[in-house]
């Protein structure tokens, strides 16, 4: 399947030709994105991407921005996207929290180097001593010394965020790592939010509300909760969540009167709806509150629109139309090598090998930091943050010395399902930079078929070596418990085996032997492409004792049965 025709890698080439031997004009920035809108219609349609949007600007400037597609895939409901539509943008809300911090830093109201459990008490990671020494730049920073993604099993099956947080007392910390190795992390990321609230009074949303939104002119964004800004009903329901926290503030009648007079006069938004894909179906999902369990770390949605004025302050070092939003000083030190990325894989298919210079990656605070290359040839120094959580998935890049920011979001996600806003990200950098050519949607289409074809290899071995029956159904049955996500049930119904967590259940599908496999959607609230697996282990009596759980695998926790039991946790 070929995404770009051979008129089209004609006319880019011609293009890339014409910018490689003097500074890119507005004129030819403006060119090269309609020609992006054109490869992108053509890879959203293949990849099946609802809707999506490209913004771009310089310094001071919003040079251009359109949208593509509908917000949903529901022939139900198709709305056209626009340039106001409001899109989700996961993880890319930590670089406007850490700009936030920042500004809040500027005013004297916390420091970076400010210990967390000044503001968060009951804060604990590991052991006290490094609890006590936790700073609030060490949150940002992604240097905290856990693994990768760190509780977030917890996060993306629903627990609560007590439950997530205490996780954190029972993983291991890698000797040595605090502070020197870098660790990608939402949770740890998402306390900041709890941080600045308590070191403000203010609500985070009040706050990227005041400090940045209002300031830059970004009417069509929000840090709140999308059901609120679809209807005049969300509005006021979300005001009625957050009234103790208004009556403290203003006073009961003011704060009664805030609910009435704001329900009234907010103006509902064209939302996009979030999409996932489970093997090869497109489904339609709609839990907004997913976004703020940890709003810092991913509660900011924004439009087309919005984002090129976002962009445009990212390339004016912290400026937007003469307002300095955060102060130059702050910016560099947010902008900064804090943490060295190591040991990135030649396979990496986020740090593309071909573009992303292997000793040149950082991660500053809410922003990643490399030299973006051809095959290691003419390096351009980029700043870029991605994200893709439950149903949406953005990405952006500012080259500095170039003059150039751009960025791409799409209703389709999270980065393990698309990685499309990267990759057309890549693809505009390299028709700019005048890069060797990369058909950047169709190596998408070849990461989706590689990984495809790996499970489908992995479920076979699992299948077919040394097949063994399935032990009778009641064996299995039982309540098993670990210290770090507590009980799960395993139960039979209609002479079917199902898993629960509490929160949700799968049917499990005998697999070989002990092994069972199961839909990651019945499950988690963030579905992959791919099937969960629970393998059952024997004591030395022969008796099923043991669980081990693909999806809450934190530690290698291993589950424990603790009795037979036939009832379902509820």
């Amino acid at each position: 399947m070929k995404i770009l025709t051979k008129l089209n890698v004609l006319i880019l080439a011609c293009l890339a030709l014409n910018q490689c031997f003097g500074e890119i004009t507005d004129e030819q920035l403006i060119q090269n994105a309609k020609k992006m809108e054109q490869i992108m219609q053509n890879c959203m349609k293949n990849m099946k991407i609802p809707g999506a949007t490209f913004s771009l600007a310089r310094k001071g400037k919003e040079l251009h921005f359109f949208t593509i597609g509908k917000t949903t895939i529901d022939s139900n409901f198709p709305i056209e996207v626009d340039s106001k539509t409001l899109f989700p943008i996961s993880s890319v809300s930590k670089n406007i929290t850490a700009i936030l911090v920042g500004i809040l830093v500027d005013e004297g109201k916390l420091s970076f180097d400010d210990k967390v459990r000044k503001y968060v008490p009951t804060f604990f990671v590991c052991n006290e001593e490094l609890s006590n020494e936790f700073t609030v730049l060490d949150l940002i920073s992604h240097r905290s010394g856990f693994k990768h993604f760190s509780a977030d099993s917890l996060f993306k099956a629903g627990y609560e965020n007590e439950k997530i947080l205490g996780a954190f007392r029972y993983l291991k910390q890698k000797p040595g790592y605090f502070r020197k190795y870098y660790g990608y992390q939402n949770i740890i990321f998402g306390v900041v939010g709890t941080v600045i609230e308590n070191a403000t009074g203010e609500k985070y949303e009040d706050l990227v509300q005041r400090h940045i939104f209002s300031k830059m002119g970004m009417t069509y964004s929000s840090a709140i909760n999308l059901d609120a800004e679809r209807s005049r009903f969300g509005y006021f329901k979300y005001l009625l969540s957050r009234f103790s926290h208004d009556k403290k503030k203003l006073g009961t009648l003011k704060a009664i009167f805030n609910i009435v007079t704001k329900s009234f006069k907010h103006k509902p938004k064209n939302i996009v709806i979030n999409h996932d894909r489970y093997i090869e179906t497109i489904r339609p999902i709609g839990n907004y509150d997913f976004f703020h369990k940890f709003p810092a770390t991913s509660g900011i949605s924004l439009s087309a629109e919005d984002f090129a004025k976002w962009l445009s302050m990212l390339a004016n070092k912290g400026t937007f139309n003469g307002q300095q939003i955060i102060s130059k000083e702050t910016f560099e030190k947010i902008t900064s090598n804090i943490t060295e990325i190591h040991n990135v894989k030649d396979d990496d298919v986020t740090f593309v090998k071909s573009r992303f210079v292997r000793d040149s990656l950082y991660y500053g605070a809410g922003i990643f930091k490399a030299k973006y290359a051809d095959n290691g040839r003419n390096a351009h120094n980029i700043l870029y943050h991605m994200g893709g959580i439950y149903g949406a998935t953005a990405f952006f890049a500012v080259a500095p010395e170039d003059d150039l920011s751009v960025g791409v979001i799409c209703n389709l996600g999270g980065v393990s399902l698309t990685l499309f806003p990267e990759y057309m990200v890549n693809q505009f950098l390299d028709i700019c930079f005048g890069f060797s050519e990369i058909d950047w949607g169709q190596a998408e289409v070849n990461r989706k078929n590689d990984f495809k074809q790996k499970q489908c290899e992995y479920h076979k071995d699992l299948s077919e070596k040394n097949p063994e029956p399935m032990e009778k159904i009641e064996q299995y049955v039982g309540t098993y418990e670990s210290d770090l996500y507590g009980k799960i049930t395993i139960y039979h119904e209609n002479g079917s085996l199902f898993i629960s967590n509490g929160i949700k259940k799968a049917k499990l599908s005998h697999v070989n032997g002990g092994i069972f496999s199961f839909p990651s959607k019945d499950i988690l609230f963030i579905a992959f492409d791919d099937d969960e697996y629970a393998s059952f282990f024997k004591d030395d009596y022969g008796n099923i004792s043991k669980v081990y759980i693909s999806c809450f695998s934190e530690n290698d926790t291993m589950f424990t049965k603790q009795r037979q039991s036939n009832t379902r946790l509820k």
